[in-house]
């Protein structure tokens, strides 16, 4: 089974337009229908449906999983759609569905059927895999989230040299601002850890806590936050920063640098 060939552009869309559940259902046949030669979206409608009134089919985190198998088709065909403004499908969290996995399969290949829906499963759960299809901009962006948070995609091999990138951020309100800059950047783990400077050292020593106190400088905490990258993603990376604090060699709110990799294995990306 080629999950990749079940994935049809035809399928998915960026805009579904459904308020209620029933519209929803029609909608998501339609798709399913353009995408498969020869299938009526009634005919769809009335499988999805049947499904849906043995138990909603919705899950926690705003996605929901239709599904039928059916001998009315051949091969598999699955869709994703996005709603913006989302419906109420019966989740088990009582909120809307934004997220819609379509699938239809045939009705004699069983295995491979439970194979695919269990990769929508997977990918459905994934809390990044709904972040980037809610933000996709466009088809192919949908279906390129699917494919990297399902497994299917191979590993990409560095090209470069590794270094460990290190930001020390003494004004932790920037911190949403990075993490943002990183995953903009392709970055998808990192460690953060509480940490402290010199000045939270003095604040404890009785001799200079006072007159740190009057000067309303006893500030002493930090965020240290350090991820694997390729050596040519550090220019990028200290422009970002800067963008976001100014510049660094002026600033006294943060500190980066950076130490070479000689070995890892393993990942930080936590899905």
């Amino acid at each position: 089974m080629n999950v990749l060939e079940a994935l049809k552009d035809e399928a998915c869309t960026l805009s579904l337009s459904a308020r209620s559940k029933e519209q929803c259902l029609e909608e998501l046949s339609r798709l399913v229908a353009s995408a498969a030669p020869g299938l009526k979206a009634r005919d769809v409608f009335a499988l999805l449906d049947d499904r849906e009134k043995e138990g909603s089919t919705a899950l926690e985190g705003g996605v929901a999983v239709p599904h039928a198998r059916t001998s009315m088709v051949g091969d598999f065909v699955l869709g994703i759609a996005v709603s913006k403004r989302g419906v109420r499908f019966g989740g088990p969290d009582h909120r809307k569905t934004h997220i819609f996995f379509v699938l239809v399969g045939p009705e004699d290949r069983p295995e491979d059927y439970l194979q695919l829906l269990a990769l929508v499963s997977r990918v459905a759960k994934s809390m990044r895999a709904r972040r980037e299809i809610r933000n996709a901009r466009t088809v192919n962006a949908v279906k390129e989230a699917f494919i990297q948070n399902s497994g299917l995609a191979p590993a990409r091999k560095p090209a470069g040299r590794m270094k460990m990138f290190t930001i020390v951020l003494f004004e932790r309100r920037y911190l949403d601002d990075i993490s943002e800059l990183f995953l903009e950047r392709g970055i998808r783990g990192a460690v953060v850890v509480d940490s402290s400077g010199f000045k939270d050292v003095l604040s404890r020593v009785p001799l200079f806590a006072d007159f740190l106190d009057f000067l309303g400088e006893r500030r002493g905490a930090s965020k240290t936050i350090s991820t694997i990258v390729e050596e040519s993603e550090v220019p990028a990376l200290v422009e970002g920063i800067e963008e976001i604090l100014g510049d660094l060699d002026t600033h006294t709110g943060a500190f980066v640098y950076t130490t070479d990799v000689d070995f890892m294995k393993g990942s930080l990306e936590v899905v």
